[in-house]
């Protein structure tokens, strides 16, 4: 029985503080990994090779803040057709419109004598050819309506709305740098209703 007795305390330090088994390795802190970054399959902590952060594309430096944008492409021009505010229209050569009741009243103020009625006749035909004649070209209503307006500041008497009309287009014509149109050009455009181009025009 005393032979036995030594076996007791082996036996209870075997089974509290001798087991077979390796003891668990300390707790270490999960490494960090940088943007963009992906664990290797065998990196010994566990972690999946497909763990990874979303890019839109792997391959594209990261975008600075303070880059200046690429420039926008300009937007299509409004530019006009040579001539400047003469071109609008899509014919600048088309032809006046016709004014059979202005043109009446012209020829009945002639006929009559009256000077007054006469001016006033020429005034009225030179706005609606300046200002309301859509579908006159530019280059044709303009010269016409300026004979208008020339034949009627030749008479006498105070006709400002005349003077006005026809500054406004001789300064249409030298703030384009173009030269204002002769009083027998202007006159031919306003019998005929037409202008034909000049060579370079």
């Amino acid at each position: 029985m005393r032979r036995y007795t030594f076996l007791l305390p082996l036996a209870a330090l075997c089974l509290l503080g001798c087991s077979p088994e390796k003891p668990a390795e300390p707790q270490t802190a999960p490494a960090t990994t940088a943007p963009g970054e992906t664990h290797s399959a065998d990196d010994g902590h566990g972690h999946s090779a497909t763990a990874t952060t979303t890019t839109t594309d792997p391959h594209a430096a990261p975008k600075d803040p303070q880059a200046p944008e690429a420039p926008k492409a300009p937007a299509a021009s409004d530019a006009s057709m040579p001539g400047g505010p003469m071109a609008g229209a899509a014919d600048p050569y088309a032809p006046l419109s016709k004014t059979p009741e202005l043109d009446a009243k012209i020829a009945e103020a002639e006929k009559s004598g009256d000077k007054a009625a006469l001016a006033d006749a020429y005034v009225k035909r030179g706005m609606f050819r300046m200002r309301d004649d859509d579908k006159a070209g530019q280059r044709v209503k303009y010269r016409a309506a300026l004979s208008d307006f020339r034949k009627a500041l030749k008479i006498p008497g105070n006709n400002t709305d005349a003077l006005v009309g026809k500054d406004q287009i001789e300064s249409i014509y030298t703030g384009m740098g173009r030269p204002v149109p002769s009083e027998a050009e202007a006159d031919e455009v306003s019998r005929t209703g037409v202008y034909k181009p000049k060579p370079g025009e």
